[in-house]
């Protein structure tokens, strides 16, 4: 460490042409360059000396932060944003902590609280609570479904489980015969229904309000006993695709390793200051948003929640106005969507000299400029920042690639600076990220200094280390400690050595970045011997400006590959003008004129794409509704649920085979 316990990497930048470094051996091995690595120093473990967990960073926000405002949030579309202090928050912490104590609970790491809810401020005072007493986390997605909660809650042994909504208290006790470990559930909403007392009290269930429970911790206060790095931080169940979720044990040193490979990485791009302000709207029970508010909280920074509807999240922006904007792929992808959709319906004028603005700016992004006070900005662009507030300067991407145009665009017309990252549950968040100043797209930057990366043979896919093409692993003090109960799954995803195995596939580029180029675990092979990567295609698909959303299907029984396509509704409705159509979006999905369209672009996109020939499609279907989360046809990171929507469009499957 050093001097003021303060890690000396923090101010270093990685060199753009030189972005990793490539330990000796055949394993070709890389690292950061922000590593000590001539010192035999491969991973960063904490930027703080005294901050080891969570808690402590939580803390340290805190005093740097002088008790400033830290979660944020509003009620209605024309309310400002309410704000709790640190010490507010911690308090309430304290509070809810003290009364599971109160209740009967034990400080300890073998007590587990289920987290069921959306982003609100209650949710990070449960997750304090619990880590003020040594307690851990079981978050919940929304889209796990009666299955999905019955495993979890069994499995894990959850007596208490903490909610938002009335629906849920309900939901829950409807399963409660299936879950005879629930004893207690406590939601946030209030007041608590006639209706749910009743139903509770005939499955011998206790329903507790929070902020009862809160009031009950006040009278019975306890002093802390906050957890240890050593400690067992949350039990994050993945998503998935497919199969029953495996619950990633993360530590609470596993989640700080992480924190303490992000910041210096990003810190020449955005320094996460004391009033520094995020939205929070991505799910917490997700690894990417609990550890990006875990940096932000040890840096003293402001947390705004949205309002629960991701349709009014522009809005919210616009009252929060955030410097710092978290996003997926899909989000930013619609965010630009409309926007290009407005400015191709503008006059001829104002589309010249939007597209003047741009092509000027654009060579000052392509120099590694970028800012939103320039002459452009203020006759051009603000009208668009404003959009989401007008002072977004850092915005982060992940769970997804995101296409090259969609970057450019969001660093030329925001004028922010934007990192993109790679990462998975299993890796407590990031493993990879973008480097300040980085002006190529296509890539996921360079390893964080809290892990090593090395690619690894997949002989039946034809890549080979030797090629640096290989399936991405990664080994370091953020990587989680296994699954739940599942040492089967465990052994799998983490060798004898304790290299995770990602799934995907990667690629080094000559600057020392990876690029992501396939992926390894949803792969078939079609009746001729090829191997198709689904997600590869659908990727390529999408491009089109006509296609929201696309899933590709394949056999080994077939020798082709079959689609769900979802047409983009505005492109679809654009078309239909043009082409003197009309009718609902379903009805329009049943036209051979826009059938007709679609094929045409399919087949472009995968010329295009340069997809060999056992990797087009050959038969596609048309669906009118987007997959999403709250059909169950997307994970909570966005990607297609491909069990989910393989039975739901299996007869269209089978008809599309059938033709041949």
């Amino acid at each position: 460490m050093g001097e003021r316990g303060v890690n000396p990497c923090i101010n270093r930048r990685v060199p753009l042409d030189h972005q990793s470094i490539v330990l000796d051996g055949d394993e070709r091995i890389h690292i950061s360059p922000l590593c000590d690595h001539e010192n035999g120093e491969y991973y960063i473990t904490q930027l703080y000396d005294d901050v080891t967990t969570l808690y402590e960073g939580f803390l340290r926000g805190e005093r740097v932060s002088n008790d400033g405002p830290c979660l944020g949030w509003r009620t209605s579309p024309t309310s400002e944003y309410t704000w709790m202090s640190y010490s507010e928050v911690r308090k309430q912490a304290e509070y809810f902590g003290s009364g599971l104590l109160a209740r009967g609970f034990e400080p300890s790491n073998d007590t587990r609280i289920g987290i069921f809810s959306q982003n609100r401020p209650e949710w990070i005072v449960t997750d304090l609570g619990c880590m003020t007493y040594s307690m851990v986390t079981v978050p919940l997605y929304s889209t796990l479904g009666r299955e999905g909660y019955e495993y979890i809650v069994n499995l894990t042994n959850i007596t208490l489980m903490v909610v938002d909504s009335m629906d849920k208290v309900s939901s829950l006790l409807e399963q409660r015969q299936s879950m005879p470990t629930l004893k207690k559930i406590v939601v946030m909403d209030t007041p608590i229904t006639d209706e749910v007392k009743d139903q509770a009290k005939a499955v011998d269930v206790e329903v507790i309000a929070f902020e009862d429970l809160l009031k009950e911790g006040k009278e019975n206060l306890k002093d802390p006993s906050p957890c240890k790095p050593d400690d067992l931080a949350v039990i994050r169940f993945t998503s998935g695709t497919t199969g029953v979720p495996k619950g990633a044990m993360t530590l609470q040193k596993t989640l700080v390793a992480d924190i303490s490979g992000i910041y210096p990485h990003i810190k020449p791009v955005f320094e996460c200051a004391p009033g520094s302000t995020s939205i929070s709207y991505l799910p917490l029970a997700h690894a990417y948003e609990h550890t990006l508010d875990a940096m932000l909280f040890q840096h003293g920074c402001k947390v705004g929640f949205f309002r629960g509807d991701v349709k009014t999240l522009v809005n919210d922006m616009q009252v929060l106005k955030p410097d710092i904007f978290p996003g997926v792929p899909r989000l930013a992808n619609k965010l630009y969507d409309k926007i290009m959709n407005g400015i191709n319906s503008a006059s001829f004028i104002k589309r010249n000299l939007f597209n003047l603005a741009y092509y000027f700016k654009r060579r000052e992004t392509d120099s590694g400029i970028v800012r939103r006070d320039s002459w452009f900005d203020s006759l051009v662009f603000s009208k668009v920042q404003a959009l989401l507030g007008g002072n977004v300067s850092w915005m982060i991407t992940g769970s997804a690639p995101i296409s090259s145009e969609v970057l450019e665009f969001f660093r030329v017309v925001f004028g922010c600076k934007i990192s993109e990252a790679y990462g998975q549950t299993e890796s407590a968040a990031a493993c990879t990220c973008t480097s300040p100043g980085e002006t190529e797209s296509g890539h996921v930057g360079t390893p964080l200094p809290c892990n090593m990366v090395k690619l690894v043979d997949i002989p039946e896919m034809g890549y080979f280390a030797k090629d640096d093409k290989g399936e991405v692993c990664m080994k370091g003090p953020n990587i989680f400690a296994g699954y739940y109960k599942n040492k089967e799954k465990t052994d799998e995803a983490l060798d004898a050595d304790g290299w995770l195995h990602s799934g995907d596939v990667g690629q080094w580029l000559p600057n020392g970045t990876l690029k992501i180029i396939d992926r390894k675990k949803h792969i078939y092979k079609l009746s001729q011997g090829e191997y198709v990567a689904p997600e590869k295609i659908e990727n390529i698909i999408i491009r089109s400006n006509l296609i929201a959303q696309a899933f590709v299907y394949g056999e080994s029984l077939q020798s082709y590959n079959v689609a769900v396509i979802v047409p983009d509704e505005d492109e679809l409705k654009k078309f239909a003008a043009n082409n003197d159509l009309s009718g609902t979006t379903e009805e329009l999905c049943k036209n051979e004129t826009v059938r007709k369209a679609i094929g045409i672009e399919v087949d472009k996109m995968c010329r295009d794409g340069k997809l060999c020939g056992f990797e087009m499609v050959r038969e596609f279907v048309l669906h009118p509704e987007q997959f999403t989360i709250e059909n169950n046809l997307l994970t909570p990171t966005f990607k297609n649920k491909r069990a989910a929507i393989k039975e739901m469009f299996q007869a269209d499957i089978d008809a599309m085979y059938a033709k041949s």
